[in-house]
């Protein structure tokens, strides 16, 4: 993965999980601040999954039809644009409006795969994929540290410094990134501003049924759900049972991160040359569920870091496995818009894991949010063994 173009999408999807790295350990005290609790906390958390789920597929056909590059600006700058709202925020409706345009514009990562499949071949979508998702972990290691390290300075110069990072991508992206799609291979019919779907549910319907990719985006969202119970109850569970503070939350995702990208770098192209990628997307599932099983039985801190650590390379694994195999059998003209329903798909994980979450969490029991996650892992382990046959699922 010598072409520079890679690391120039690699620096935007890092962007624009740095944010999202800074934010997510300080929210529950940030929203706490304004007299607010657990359940604002979901619903704040959902707000940002929905206007992705109205913008992404989008974004996605829009590039498809124009190519990549304008979309990817837009989308950057509107993320800088965000973290400045989210910087000067000073009430609770200030916050919902900062996670709305980050959600709107946060379309970038369909288009980012959509890139990243125009300039690779299908021998190396699957690493293509594992370095874009290297970002993810990568916004993951230093959005915690930095959010953590300025917070005792307010919660304002965290966004300040996420939005300055945002606004350099902007910038490397305008004067660096050429266009991926050829405009001989762009979709040929033309575009009004009432044929724009904010989302279609028919659409989903039948991305979700489609031969190829129905039962992957299945999947996508089922382990996408699971993860973001335990994403959005993982600090109030912290705080509640161990009493950790914003510090070590933001040190414990830090370590997340640091372990993502390790898995994403290294041993993501290990595993998919020794297994055939559906035994790693069963193997990774069964993992996630072990360790959210024992952050629910979590007493001690050492506990703790053992269940994130195999959290940490389940997700790093099965992530890029199931983006690759997506991208691999979607057609070149539909690789936009098939990124952006998996976007989509992902966004609605997040959207309804968030609002669960914290409802189980205030309504049942503290660990409840992980023992539903576990049921949930463990179905979709069950329909990836009968449902994603090897003879449908090439590994090459």
């Amino acid at each position: 993965m010598k072409d520079k173009r890679i690391w120039i999408i690699f620096l935007i999807i890092f962007v624009n999980l740095l944010g999202f790295g800074i934010i997510l350990p300080l929210l529950p005290y940030y929203v706490e601040s304004f007299g607010a609790g657990a359940i604002t906390i979901g619903f704040i958390t959902a707000t940002y999954s929905l206007f992705q789920i109205i913008s992404a597929p989008i974004l996605g056909e829009l590039s498809d039809k124009y190519g990549r590059r304008p979309i990817l600006l837009i989308s950057v700058l509107g993320t800088a644009v965000s973290f400045g709202l989210l910087g000067i925020a000073q009430s609770i409706p200030m916050l919902f409006l900062a996670r709305i345009l980050d959600g709107a514009t946060g379309g970038n990562i369909s288009t980012a795969q959509a890139y990243i499949a125009d300039i690779t071949d299908k021998e190396n979508r699957t690493q293509g994929m594992g370095i874009m998702m290297a970002a993810f972990s990568l916004g993951f290691i230093l959005g915690p540290a930095i959010g953590g390290l300025l917070s005792v300075y307010g919660y304002a110069l965290p966004a300040f410094v996420a939005g300055a990072v945002a606004l350099l991508a902007t910038i490397l992206t305008y004067f660096f990134l050429p266009e991926s799609l050829p405009t001989e291979q762009r979709k040929t019919k033309q575009f009004k501003l009432n044929r724009l779907k904010f989302f279609s549910a028919h659409d989903f319907i039948d991305a979700l049924n489609h031969p190829a990719i129905g039962t992957l985006l299945t999947i996508s969202f089922m382990t996408m759900l699971a993860f973001s119970l335990m994403q959005a109850t993982f600090v109030l569970f912290t705080e509640s049972t161990l009493q950790l503070t914003a510090r070590t939350n933001g040190l414990i995702f830090t370590y997340v991160g640091f372990i993502g990208i390790l898995v994403q770098l290294f041993l993501l192209k290990l595993a998919t040359k020794l297994f055939p990628e559906r035994i790693i997307i069963i193997a990774a599932t069964l993992m996630m569920a072990g360790a959210l099983g024992l952050i629910a039985i979590s007493h001690t801190i050492s506990l703790l870091m053992v269940a994130v650590t195999f959290i940490a390379i389940a997700n790093g694994l099965a992530n890029p496995v199931i983006a690759g195999q997506i991208s691999k059998r979607s057609s070149k003209e539909e690789q936009g818009n098939i990124a952006g329903l998996n976007q989509s798909v992902g966004s609605i994980a997040r959207l309804f894991g968030p609002l669960i979450g914290t409802f189980f969490y205030s309504q049942l029991s503290i660990r409840s949010p992980y023992y539903l996650a576990v049921g949930i892992l463990l179905l979709t382990a069950v329909i990836t063994i009968r449902q994603l046959k090897p003879a449908t699922l090439p590994t090459k």
